[in-house]
């Protein structure tokens, strides 16, 4: 652990690899608000910790700090920009920020995801954004910056008077896995997107092609994903409570806890089995005009939490562990619950009522 100043500390470095489950904040930090602040006798203005992981002596993974850093690379390319051209002293203070702090040779020193890669990139080198970009945080932040400094008449050599005071606190993590560290410092941020460390946590197990085609019943889409999860999670677990902030961490559990007794791809396999009932239950897809009007009744009566359970009883039907008939019985049983509760609230909890129907079910 070390504090070191930020701009010295881009300085030194080749390349800072972001983690790829990085996310960009929906509302960057804007650094350039130290500026307006006086500042004039604050030797320092630390900005917190960051946690880095070294690759080499001039190559980092940056495991924590991503959209510090990136606000403050933000803030050095809105400087180059809104003072290029001015004057020959300035156009060569730009290009030694830009060589300096934003550019390793031909490529940008800040290394990220594929999708933000490619907006951050396009703003480094001045390239056409698409409408869809320019709403992107980045550019937000950036335009904003923009506005600022040319409505304040801030100077540029005020500006990196201020930012030469930044400050971070260093924290090196040679012996603690990234991803899990990432984890356990944001899962209480409301950006965080489980999905990528689901994503970068198969990714080491080789079944990415598996994986990709489970999401793709989602269309890749995170509330689906998500709200899958908590069905399935709360269908093998019992989960009173679900946190979608805590769905990756539901997920390695349950992840290695069946790797004790399956495959990896066989644990995909049945997510991906999983899913497929689960979108039938969803999209009342049921094999028989019966089932469909018994599950549309509980669909109509607010039946949503039932799910988890119909979950595992329509796999026992699928896989005639139980009959047609026992399956329509239970679903007939869930729906009176349901009304009964609408008139009643709280008459019965659901959690006694599958006490009932698993005796049924070893009854029948």
């Amino acid at each position: 652990m070390e504090q070191v100043n930020l701009l010295k500390f881009l300085n030194s470095i080749k390349l800072l690899h972001t983690v790829e489950y990085a996310v960009c904040d929906l509302e960057l930090k804007n650094l350039l608000e130290f500026v307006s602040k006086d500042c004039q006798f604050i030797q320092e203005i630390n900005l917190g910790v960051i946690y880095t992981h070294e690759i080499t002596p001039l190559q980092y993974t940056l495991v924590d700090g991503f959209n510090r850093i990136l606000s403050l690379s933000l803030l050095l390319h809105a400087i180059c920009e809104c003072y290029k051209k001015t004057s020959e002293k300035n156009d060569n203070a730009i290009n030694t920020i830009r060589q300096k702090y934003l550019l390793n040779k031909t490529q940008t020193k800040l290394r990220m995801n594929k999708k933000l890669q490619t907006i951050y990139d396009k703003i480094i080198y001045g390239e056409r954004l698409s409408g869809n970009e320019k709403r992107h945080p980045m550019f937000v932040l950036l335009h904003k910056i923009w506005s600022q400094i040319k409505e304040n008449e801030l100077q540029a050599a005020t500006i990196f008077k201020t930012l030469q005071k930044f400050s971070v606190i260093k924290v090196e993590t040679k012996t603690i896995e990234p991803r899990d560290l990432y984890y356990s410092l944001n899962k209480d941020h409301k950006n965080i997107n489980p999905i990528l460390l689901m994503d970068n946590y198969l990714n080491d197990t080789n079944i990415k092609d598996s994986w990709k085609e489970f999401k793709d019943l989602f269309d890749n889409k995170r509330a689906e994903i998500t709200a899958f999860f908590e069905v399935f999670f709360r269908s093998k677990f019992d989960y009173r409570e679900f946190n979608d902030s805590d769905l990756f961490g539901y997920f390695k559990n349950y992840f290695e806890t069946m790797i004790q007794y399956q495959t990896k791809d066989s644990i995909v396999s049945n997510l991906k089995h999983a899913a497929k009932l689960y979108k039938d239950i969803i999209n009342v897809n049921m094999p028989n005009d019966a089932l469909k009007k018994a599950l549309i009744k509980i669909k109509m009566h607010n039946g949503e939490d039932t799910y988890a359970y119909l979950l595992n009883i329509y796999d026992d039907y699928i896989n005639k562990n139980i009959s047609e008939f026992t399956f329509l019985e239970i679903l007939s049983t869930i729906d009176e619950y349901l009304q009964n509760r609408l008139k009643t609230p709280n008459n019965v909890s659901f959690n006694e009522l599958i006490q009932y129907l698993n005796a049924f079910i070893t009854y029948k």
